[in-house]
Formats: structure tokens, C-alpha cells, sequence
């Protein structure tokens, strides 16, 4: 039995890659079309089998095409496997697979969204790096394109917590563009986070991949939060998913005469939930929201006591050198107290940085 166990795992196995090394190039040959790979999958039932009858008319080499991938280091992950986003299955029109650097949070990580326009007001980006910087602290993935503006402001605010994130592009994922965000990018992935898309290596972005892109980033998450959107914005497209996907819609308010909250309003007006602050998030999102000043402290020494306490008050992480000036101690008496801060997960640490 032992024996017949091992052959069937081995089979699935050596199935599911094959599945891989063929959907690769099939997905090259239709440029990641998804009405065409939809097409080849109902009329073949499988990946190998559409290959395998397509192969005359196909001019492109399955094992180079996969060794690409490998020397690139990028994963792909059909949908038929256990390990591909649950939420994600669910959504009209799931991708066929994803193209992945990085790591996926798990199925039980709760994932948001922050979404918003790239041409975003000062007050714009703020609420979004601290709304995502809050919300990762909470151990929530923070799921948005890579692109300016309010993309890149929730990925940062949510990186400085520690926290991970997913970004999805409406290109390869091999090539970052723009290209000045490759440094975000690459900070993504070692901070445990992937960089995903469902177009193949070599896909260049086109604006209607863009709103592909967008039933991605809201599929994969538990709700959307629109930080600034105009009435024409991408932004709102990704909210229309978000309604069509039964994801939660949060919408923070803005200035009534800033053209740039004209799409958040409109939201508003239909029935979304307005937001103002990450407890809204978490309360909508059924998760509760213990703040740290209620935290019972009364185990820790003294030192430790005013470490907390001060971390508490600050919007940001704090480096030691910062702390040792504000409680007026040396880096020697403090390094112990946040080395045993951080292992009781009192605190968390950074680059080099604390935090509550």
C-alpha cells in the first residue's frame, strides 16, 4: 500500500508539472489572452493535452520557455492547485495561474486592498501610508498594483510596520515598471511579500490589462479601501469588482471642491462604507482592535515600562539611537529591554526600527 501510495503521489506530481511547463507556453503563444487560454482550455480539458495538439502550429520551445522561469526565479501557480488563493477561485473570471516572485500570503492571512489615483493629493498619501502601516501591524497583507500615488504609499506605509505585501502587475513580472519602483519591488519580496501577475515573462503593460489587473488585486483581498479617486479613475473600476466579488468597499471621505475624492464620493452615495481611521477596517472586517495604550503592561520592569509607552506614543517606528536620546539611557541598558521587548511581542522590530 505504502508502495501505491508513493507511485500516485509521484504521477500527480510529475502531472501537475507538465500542467505547468505547458500552460507556460501556451500562454506565451496567446500573449496571456484570457479569452483565448479560456477557449483552449474548454475545447482540450488540459493543459498538456492542448499542447500536445497544438504543438505544429505552436513555434515556441515548452522546456526553454520553462527554464526562463527558473533562472528568473519565478514561480507559477495554476488554479487547480491547493496552494493557489481561495478567494482568489472564487471570483468571475479567476486567472488560469499566476507568475510569482516572492510569497503569496497563506489563505488564512487576511488580505486588503488599497487602492487610489496615482496623481494623489499630500493628504491622500499620508492616510494611506499610515492606514496601511496601522493595518499591517494588525498582521493584515496589503494587497495594490505598483503603481504611483497611492499604490506605492501603501506599500511603503505597510513595509515600515514590518508587515507583507502583494503587488500586482498588468505586465511580466520580471520587468518592474515603472522601472523607478524596481527598488519597491525588490524590498517586497525580501520582506516576505511576492510581486505577481498573471501575464507571462516578456508581456509588456497595455492600458486594458490594467483593469484586468484590478479583479486581481480585489479578488485576492477580504475588502477594497478606496484611499482618493477622481470620477474617471482605474480606481473606480476596481471598486465595481470589489461589488461583483461581495468584497467589503471602504471609502475614505475627502474635501467636497478636490476634484480627486469626486469618484469616493460617488461611492459613497451608493452605498459604500466610509472610513477614517484602521479601526473602521478592523471593525468591518470583524477583527478586533485592541489599542496598545490598553494593553496590560504591568509585567514588564520599569525601562521596559517607558520603552512601550514611549513606542505607544510615536506614529512611527523608532530607531535606537532616538530612544536612548528621548529616555536619556545608554544603547548598552537599553538593548536588552527591546531584545526582550520584541520576544514577548510586545514590540515588533524593523530595519532596525521599533514599534507598538
Amino acid at each position: 500500500m505504502a508502495t501505491l501510495s508513493f507511485i500516485i503521489k509521484y504521477t500527480m506530481t510529475e502531472e501537475i508539472q507538465n500542467e505547468r511547463i505547458f500552460y507556460n507556453a501556451l500562454a506565451k503563444y496567446t500573449k496571456g489572452n484570457y479569452r483565448d487560454l479560456q477557449k483552449i482550455k474548454e475545447k482540450f480539458s488540459t493543459w498538456t493535452n492542448a499542447y500536445e495538439s497544438l504543438s505544429k502550429k505552436i513555434d515556441i520551445n515548452p522546456e526553454k520557455e520553462w527554464k526562463i522561469l527558473k533562472e528568473k526565479n519565478i514561480d507559477l501557480l495554476l488554479s487547480c492547485e491547493k496552494d493557489f488563493p481561495s478567494l482568489l477561485k472564487e471570483i468571475p473570471f479567476p486567472p488560469h495561474a499566476l507568475y510569482v516572485r516572492g510569497k503569496i500570503p497563506a489563505d488564512e492571512t487576511t488580505c486588503v486592498a488599497m487602492v487610489g489615483t496615482r496623481k494623489a493629493s499630500a493628504t491622500g498619501i499620508s492616510t494611506a501610508a499610515t492606514l496601511a502601516f496601522e493595518l499591517a501591524s494588525h498582521n493584515i497583507a496589503i494587497i495594490s498594483g505598483l503603481a504611483f500615488g497611492i499604490d506605492i504609499a501603501s506599500q511603503k506605509g505597510a513595509l515600515e510596520s514590518g508587515g507583507k505585501v502583494v503587488a500586482v502587475l498588468a505586465s511580466g513580472v520580471e520587468k518592474i515598471t515603472p522601472r523607478s519602483n524596481t527598488r519597491l519591488g525588490e524590498e517586497i519580496i525580501a520582506q516576505g511579500g511576492a510581486v505577481i501577475s498573471e501575464y507571462p515573462v516578456g508581456t509588456d503593460s497595455l492600458p486594458h490589462y490594467f483593469l484586468e489587473r484590478n479583479r486581481i488585486v480585489s479578488g485576492l483581498s477580504r475588502a477594497v479601501v478606496v484611499i482618493e479617486a477622481p470620477l474617471r479613475s482605474g480606481t473606480l473600476c476596481t471598486a465595481r469588482f470589489a461589488i461583483e466579488q461581495n468584497r467589503e468597499l471602504l471609502v475614505v471621505p475627502g474635501s467636497i471642491t478636490n476634484p480627486n475624492f469626486e469618484g469616493s464620493h460617488s461611492l459613497l452615495k451608493q452605498g459604500a462604507t466610509l472610513i477614517t481611521c484602521s479601526k473602521d477596517v478592523l471593525e468591518a472586517l470583524g477583527i478586533d482592535a485592541v489599542s496598545p495604550s490598553k494593553r496590560d503592561i504591568s509585567f514588564l520592569n520599569d525601562l521596559q515600562k517607558k520603552i512601550f509607552e514611549y513606542l505607544t506614543s510615536c506614529a512611527k517606528p523608532v530607531h535606537t539611537d532616538a530612544l536612548c536620546d528621548a529616555l536619556n539611557v545608554s544603547a548598552a541598558e537599553i538593548s536588552e529591554s527591546l531584545t526582550m521587548l520584541v520576544i514577548m511581542n510586545v514590540i515588533k522590530e524593523t530595519g532596525g526600527k521599533y514599534y507598538v
